[in-house]
């Protein structure tokens, strides 16, 4: 195992770079700032130093492109803050990294799809805080986060607490410092939690540091990993058991230190700064060289420029973007990246004769993405004839199936949607997809592609309904695709049940039992209460909404 004492810090989390001051290493921190592209081996021949490891964390304001990656004669790494938003162009980057470490654990494999084959779990930390009883605390609950019409569900959220805590101390804020920040947690007894896309997030941590009591989503195996459910935390499955745990907790103070308490010893223990710099250090110690290398370093830097580019995170003339594309082997990931271009540039005519190019000289026939973005690009077009051709291009590929052939856009545009689906390609979560600009890369963008010409079109909007409902996170989309639905059909108990499921997990909490007492109804009306009550049970982990309805 080598042994490292240099590291070359690129944006590094600033109590990281004080664990490793603390350690003894020696450092080079790099701040990229607002660069598209940061050359690393030029700063390291300005700097004259020669690291043991380099290791980039991703920031949420600026993203950079890290270039000369290759030329360092060492373990590179790459520290995904946020793959649940960003996964579509971090599984690119990997590519040009020794080792990516993702602090989602179930985003693993996402990252892993375009070929990186050294991915690790490095979870978020908290720090060492200072404990404060908790009846010298002055408010029972907090909540610090953005609060905009983008996130209707916390929108929701936040109602809903402030309707809780009627007779009890509540503070909700959405643009404190750090340091406001942490000053609050620790003047506070309970925090609620809220993800984005079922992710476990820097307020459990940051709270937990502050010896508060987290209520979090309950996240599975992964969060369990890191708090233990029931003493170092606690989880809630929609609004109706978040009321009813909040109401136990507030009503025993006593419970809530030692719980809060034990979060603090966890993070102390397992979860400071010093845990994740020990663990990466020891990671790159280990790592072998996968990075790409040659004529692969400008492919994969141009796919992820691309990437980034079309979700507007990169900001390069299109003429920079298209000229580094024609520089490079015109493999499958190029070409279909070249199409998505084009057609985001609305450069219809350069995209019209590439896809004549394409379909001529049968370029890359078997690669999923070309087919996808060759058919996507000939939708645009109007060019029916070509949107089918690529689409038995693709069938031609794979195994022989039968399936029922495309009739129009939107039978083409489903298909493709069950065909992504097959393929886990059901969201590009963090793009924001729009139909105008962007080819479909996704089931969702698909689906989303008919709902944008016929928005009540329902098959569309069952299906979509189909794939999304596993997916935490989108239940507030939901609840509108659901809403919908019911104008047309609304004796169907089984919608009723999930718009009411789909209300409470968006903590809209009177609608959500309004909803569902409307169900049960139904169901009774058609002599199939006890099918409503078996559906309801496999969804109803703690009991607490049959309940509801016995009370009723």
């Amino acid at each position: 195992m080598t042994v490292i004492r240099k590291l070359c810090f690129i944006d590094p989390k600033p109590q990281l770079v004080a664990a490793a001051e603390e350690a003894g290493y020696e450092l080079l921190l790099l701040r990229t700032g607002k660069q598209p592209f940061f050359d690393l081996a030029a700063a390291l021949d300005e700097h004259g130093f020669e690291p043991e490891l380099v290791m980039q964390t991703e920031t949420l304001a600026d993203r950079t492109i890290v270039t000369g990656l290759d030329t360092v004669d060492c373990p590179t790494m790459f520290w995904a803050m946020d793959p649940h938003l960003n996964a579509y162009w971090h599984s690119a980057y990997a590519r040009l990294f020794d080792v990516t470490c993702s602090t989602q654990r179930h985003w693993i494999p996402r990252i892993k799809r375009q070929g990186a084959t050294d991915v690790r779990w490095l979870p978020i930390f908290g720090r060492a805080e200072p404990w404060k009883p908790m009846a010298e605390r002055q408010l029972d609950m907090a909540f610090v986060g953005r609060i905009t019409p983008q996130r209707p569900a916390r929108q929701w959220m936040v109602k809903f607490l402030r309707e809780k805590a009627q007779g009890h101390t509540l503070s909700i804020e959405d643009n404190l410092t750090y340091t406001k920040m942490m000053e609050l947690y620790g003047d506070s007894r309970i925090i609620p939690n809220e993800s984005i896309f079922g992710e476990v997030n820097f307020r459990l941590f940051e709270a937990a540091s502050c010896g508060c009591l987290v209520m979090s989503q309950d996240l599975g195996e992964e969060q369990e990993a890191l708090f233990e459910p029931g003493r170092e935390f606690d989880t809630y499955a929609d609004v109706v058991e978040l009321d009813h745990k909040l109401s136990w907790y507030l009503d025993n103070p006593r419970l809530v230190q030692a719980m809060g308490m034990a979060a603090r010893e966890r993070v102390l223990s397992e979860h400071l700064p010093e845990h994740r710099l020990a663990r990466l250090v020891s990671i790159a110690s280990e790592a072998t060289r996968c990075r790409v290398t040659g004529v692969e370093v400008s492919k994969w830097e141009t796919l992820t420029a691309v990437a980034m580019w079309e979700a507007g995170l990169l900001v390069q003339p299109v003429k920079t973007i298209l000229a580094r594309l024609a520089d490079l082997d015109q493999d499958g990931d190029i070409v279909a990246a070249l199409l998505r271009v084009q057609s985001g540039a609305k450069l219809n005519k350069a995209m019209s004769d590439n896809l004549k190019v394409i379909l001529t000289n049968n370029i890359c026939c078997d690669v999923l993405d070309v087919n996808l973005a060759g058919s996507m690009a000939a939708l645009r077009l109007d060019e029916w004839d070509w949107a089918k051709s690529f689409w038995y291009r693709h069938l031609r590929s794979g195994p022989e199936r039968r399936l029922a052939p495309p009739t129009d856009k939107f039978s083409l545009l489903t298909l493709w949607a069950k065909e992504l689906k097959r393929a886990d390609r059901v969201v590009r979560a963090g793009f924001s997809f729009n139909v105008e600009h962007h080819l479909p890369m996704s089931a969702t963008d698909c689906l989303m592609t008919i709902l944008s010409e016929e928005p009540e079109h329902l098959p569309t909007l069952r299906l979509l309904d189909t794939m999304l409902r596993p997916i935490m996170g989108l239940e507030q989309a939901r609840v509108g695709f659901l809403s919908i639905l019911t104008l047309f059909e609304r004796t169907d108990w089984r919608l009723a049940l999930e718009i009411a499921l789909a209300n409470l997990r968006s903590y809209r909490l009177e609608s959500g039992l309004e909803e569902l007492e409307l169900a049960q109804s139904m169901a009774r009306e058609q002599g199939q209460e006890s099918l409503f009550r078996k559906a309801l049970a496999t969804r109803d982990r703690a009991g607490l909404l049959s309940r509801h309805l016995a009370k009723g």
